[in-house]
């Protein structure tokens, strides 16, 4: 009799031992799925913060590149100022020699 409690003890104990191994491979599968998912979040999340760091450094590009242009703009506007007024001091002065001239002939007509 000895020998069947023992066959029985040993019976229940595989037993045992095959349920918890079912169990932590239910575990383990549990907890892989739960991983996959939170890596996917992970990866939404990392996709997302990349995207928005693309568009806040193609912003910066962008008013950067719009900076320049605009300085590059100014700074010719004022060149081009800068010339128009060198150009009508230069008319004024010839409309000035012009003026002197047409008097000095007009007194040599009169003398």
């Amino acid at each position: 009799m000895m020998s069947e409690v023992k066959f029985n003890a040993y019976s229940k104990a595989i037993m045992e031992f095959e349920d918890e191994i079912k169990r932590i491979k239910k575990e383990i599968a549990d907890d892989s799925k739960r991983l996959i998912t939170l890596s996917d979040s992970y990866l939404s999340e990392l996709r997302a913060t990349a995207e928005k760091s693309l568009g806040d450094v193609q912003k910066l590009l962008n008013d950067e590149k719009k900076r320049q242009l605009d300085e590059i703009r100014n700074k010719y506007i004022s060149e081009r100022e800068k010339q128009l007024e060198e150009i009508r001091k230069e008319a004024e002065k010839n409309i000035d020699k012009v003026v002197n001239e047409v008097i000095r002939q007009l007194l040599g007509v009169f003398k």
